[in-house]
């Protein structure tokens, strides 16, 4: 690749020595002249971006000592005076990355990923892309220089008629067509069959009121070539030579969205085979151990039977520890393989697991059902939503000292939300910095192509709430 920009200024918030290290060389690979300033903490970064300086990208860590997540995301956005934000992230943070976006971050970097033309290309096109927008907000007389010279495909149209009226240079080289060839279109022809009709959705009275800022929207364009795109779609009115028209941006999201596909596969394979593990150990309890408790107390019974008075206390210890081992290992495999949920569902699954935890652990639980949500999800969805809600009751048995719990299904919005609460110490903060705490409940929750949030009051408790898209189609119970 070659270099383009011969010096710029980057600040770097970085608190890992060794990533700050190897972007610093992948930095100087590729520009002549860099200006470096990096902050390890987000209080630095702040007393930066408060004084007077001319950084022209920020790449900024997800997690900082002293702040992290979306919150440090926002209050970085939001002390950037519009120098672009690019994110560095890691798999685990990959879907927060994505989501991001929405927040005015302009790009997002995998750390493991990187590579000198990587960083170059998302750093140069993110600040081509950041001037491109703010010369166009600040004057529409230099709107044809800037618009061809935008590094995202651009179209100009007509809102009634659709004709494509203008169109750039990055159009021309992604799409395959020439600048003539797209004059003769209508923008419906650059989008897969039903795909323009699902961008119509989302618009009120005419195509350019649709709604624009919802990047998470991938939608299917087709190159001259035949070629699929994945992009997201970025629509604003402009005047165009004292005409109304409508501006489309389109950012290719191919990339991204692929890897996010692949995880979400992954995701699935990796807690299959946790089931299918959780099932072979379930049979081997069943069928191995509990078997053999079971022959040994009927052995035992015979032999009892043949002892002298004086050990009967002995043998009726022996007899009651028999019967105890049976009934736990008959509890772990009703854990492991929740008989009631595969008979009758999830709802029943829950109900029969919360009856559980209260006998044994005496703490009071309350818990609501919406049961119109249930024949929504299949059992596949259904027994991952109990996987879920199974963790946040071990978190409530291992962690929480609670007395009182609190679980509620519903419907909001056509979606399923679960709320689940205790009252106990809370998660200590250490904990929930982990990527690898409630791994499991991240993984199903993304399978399901839910939301995951978790709010922490280390004297009121902790609250787990869960937020997972209604399918339309209502599954037959004999799915069970």
């Amino acid at each position: 690749m070659q270099k383009r920009f011969k010096s710029i200024s980057l600040l770097v918030i970085e608190d890992n020595s060794g990533d700050f290290i190897l972007l610093d060389e992948y930095l100087r690979d590729r520009f002549d002249e860099v200006l470096i300033t990096r902050a390890s903490t987000f209080k630095q970064a702040a007393n930066l971006l408060q004084a007077e300086n001319s950084f022209q990208a920020i790449l900024l860590d997800l997690s900082l000592p002293d702040k992290h997540g979306e919150q440090l995301v926002k209050e970085v956005v939001a002390l950037s005076k519009g120098i672009p934000v690019i994110v560095l992230t890691g798999y685990a943070d990959i879907q927060f990355s994505v989501t991001s976006l929405s927040f005015g971050v302009a790009d997002y970097l995998l750390k493991d990923d990187l590579q000198p033309d990587t960083i170059y290309k998302s750093i140069v096109y993110t600040i081509e892309r950041t001037k491109v927008v703010n010369l166009l907000q600040q004057s529409e007389k230099k709107y044809s220089s800037l618009f061809q010279l935008s590094p995202q495909p651009m179209w100009v149209y007509h809102p009634e008629t659709l004709q494509i009226i203008e169109v750039n240079e990055a159009a021309e080289k992604t799409y395959g067509y020439t600048h003539e060839e797209f004059l003769q279109m209508i923008i419906s022809n650059l989008f897969a069959k039903n795909e323009f009709e699902k961008l119509l959705n989302g618009c009120k009275n005419k195509f350019s009121d649709c709604e624009k800022t919802k990047q998470e929207v991938v939608y299917n364009h087709i190159t001259k070539s035949g070629n699929k795109l994945l992009v997201n779609i970025l629509l604003a009115d402009i005047d165009y030579n004292n005409i109304p028209c409508v501006l489309m941006v389109a950012h290719n999201v191919t990339e991204q969205t692929l890897l996010k596909r692949s995880l979400e596969e992954a995701y699935a394979n990796i807690v299959s085979i946790e089931e299918q593990e959780r099932e072979r150990f379930a049979a081997e309890i069943h069928d191995g151990l509990t078997q053999n408790l079971i022959a040994m107390k009927v052995y035992f019974s015979f032999l009892k039977n043949t002892m002298e008075k004086e050990n009967a206390a002995i043998a009726e210890s022996i007899n009651n520890l028999l019967e105890k081992s049976i009934r736990d290992c008959k509890n772990i495999v009703s854990n492991i393989r929740p008989k009631a949920l595969i008979d009758n569902g999830l709802f029943a699954g829950l109900a029969d697991l919360i009856r559980n935890i209260s006998e044994a652990s005496g703490t009071k639980i309350i818990y609501d059902f919406d049961f119109s949500v249930e024949p929504y999800f299949d059992f596949n969805a259904q027994l991952n939503i109990y996987r879920i809600i199974q963790e946040c009751f071990n978190n409530l048995l291992k962690h929480s000292k609670a007395s009182h719990a609190e679980l509620y299904v519903f419907n909001e919005n056509n979606k399923m939300k679960i709320v689940f609460a205790d009252d106990g110490v809370g998660i200590s903060e250490d904990v929930l910095e982990r990527q690898s705490s409630f791994l499991s409940m991240k993984r199903r929750t993304a399978l399901l192509s839910g939301q995951f949030q978790v709010q922490n009051n280390q004297q009121k408790g902790v609250s787990f709430t869960f937020i997972f898209p209604i399918n339309n189609i209502i599954h037959s119970a004999k799915s069970f």
